[in-house]
């Protein structure tokens, strides 16, 4: 099985060289993270993380607590630069993610608490998605992209693949893929018809 710890050493680094092309746009100014919706990604890829670990999802599970620990980076940064924002698509993800792992508790079962963080994920991702319809030139569409690649790559990694090793995974990517598909699709529209911004300034 050495080629799926192999697999799970691609994923982090993709993952890393990825964030690392976030942090410089925070760095030159041009990237301001949202700081609580980071903090929700972030607890939602621990439980994520922690389920598929203990399902035995082996080196397949690396690239999810890599993301949460980079999630809680960005986020204590956008709370340090006052980018603070409650929105209730927000609140509502975190309550499923704390359900998840009570329900995770409860049952004895990670299962529940991986459809819990899946579903949380794709309502914290709704402001993006519309976010992206309104300013597609506003979204890092290649970021998503390494994660509709990426993901599917630590799906091959997991050394346990079961509903509660994979699921949580393929949501994210096919949740990253379907958003550059609606950003590519916008910027080519906005450009035929001349509206695209002479600025661009990146709010994720």
């Amino acid at each position: 099985m050495e080629y799926k710890i192999l697999l799970g050493y691609l994923t982090v680094l993709i993952h890393a060289v990825s964030y690392g092309i976030y942090f410089a746009g925070i760095w030159k100014g041009k990237t301001k993270p949202h700081a609580f919706t980071w903090f929700v990604w972030s607890v939602i890829n621990i439980v994520a993380f922690s389920a598929v670990l203990v399902s035995g999802g082996g080196s397949g599970s690396w690239i999810l607590g890599v993301n949460a620990l980079l999630c809680f980076i960005i986020a204590l940064i956008g709370f340090r630069q006052g980018h603070v924002e409650y929105d209730k698509y927000d609140w509502l993800a975190l309550t499923g993610a704390l359900i998840g792992i009570f329900l995770w508790w409860f049952t004895k079962n990670p299962l529940y608490a991986v459809i819990l963080v899946a579903i949380s994920d794709m309502i914290a991702i709704i402001p993006t998605f519309r976010k992206a319809y309104k300013f597609p030139f506003e979204e890092n569409a290649s970021s998503f992209a390494v994660g509709a690649v990426n993901y599917p790559i630590s799906i091959l990694a997991l050394s346990s693949l079961t509903l509660t090793t994979w699921l949580y995974p393929a949501v994210i990517a096919l949740a990253d893929g379907s958003l550059v598909i609606l950003i590519l699709i916008r910027r080519a529209k906005l450009k035929k018809s001349k509206q695209a911004p002479e600025k661009i300034i990146l709010h994720i």
